[in-house]
């Protein structure tokens, strides 16, 4: 499903502590440590503030797909796959408590 899948754009609204929004972009990594998984390294857009990369997997297991995040160590977030109708694009959507994640792949 993530085979030529390689730039992704992740989107994610928050309503804890304090409501935000925030953009990162990456690209997949060049190895991939998990055949089960697809690893890419994001960075952040907006807001325009200094931020070190992240390190973002999505994985396939019994109970479907889901995402970790370095943000969240040892949590893993279901998700939802959308696709264009030509299938070139993918759009993933998971929600969490306060949280709303879209994961845009192309």
């Amino acid at each position: 499903m993530l085979d030529g899948k390689d730039f992704i754009t992740v989107y994610w609204l928050s309503g804890f502590a304090q409501e935000k929004f925030e953009i990162w972009k990456g690209k997949k990594d060049q190895n991939q440590p998990d055949p089960n998984s697809t690893r890419f390294t994001i960075y952040l857009l907006m807001p325009l503030i200094e931020e070190d990369e992240a390190h973002l997997d999505i994985s396939s297991g019994e109970e479907g797909l889901s995402f970790s995040i370095d943000w969240f160590p040892g949590e893993e977030f279901p998700l939802k796959p959308f696709f264009s109708e030509n299938r070139k694009e993918l759009l993933f959507m998971s929600e969490f408590m306060r949280e709303n994640v879209f994961l845009h792949l192309t």
